[in-house]
């Protein structure tokens, strides 16, 4: 029970910083959701780091990695702003869009760990 608990809090804390983090004006001058972009490229990072520093099955693990970073993190509103760029027939900005998602949080996850592991 304490598990769930703990997940809870960790996500509730993530969806908080995520939705605070979008919510920058910074983010309004664009036109690409780059709000979405950043909490996805900043949790790839996050998940790197914590991945080889938290034993897995551990409370703090399912806290950190399902609970805050699933609350960070959100695929679902990249798909999202995905369909919305499609609607828009935005096509070009679709495409990169969805390509920079990809390639920047893979880049992300990769330094994440190898700094978590040089720890």
């Amino acid at each position: 029970m304490i598990g769930i608990i703990l997940l809870a809090l960790g996500a509730a804390l993530g969806v908080a910083v995520r939705a605070y983090i979008v919510s920058l004006k910074i983010f309004e001058r664009f036109s690409l959701p780059y709000g979405t972009f950043t909490v996805n490229v900043v949790g790839a990072f996050l998940m790197g780091l914590s991945m080889p520093l938290i034993i897995q099955g551990s409370l703090l693990y399912f806290m950190v990695i399902f609970g805050f970073l699933g609350g960070l993190t959100t695929y679902s509103a990249f798909t999202l702003d995905q369909l919305r760029l499609f609607e828009a027939k935005a096509f070009r900005k679709l495409i990169k869009y969805t390509f920079m998602m990809m390639f920047f949080c893979l880049v992300a996850l990769a330094l994440g760990l190898l700094v978590g592991v040089s720890l």
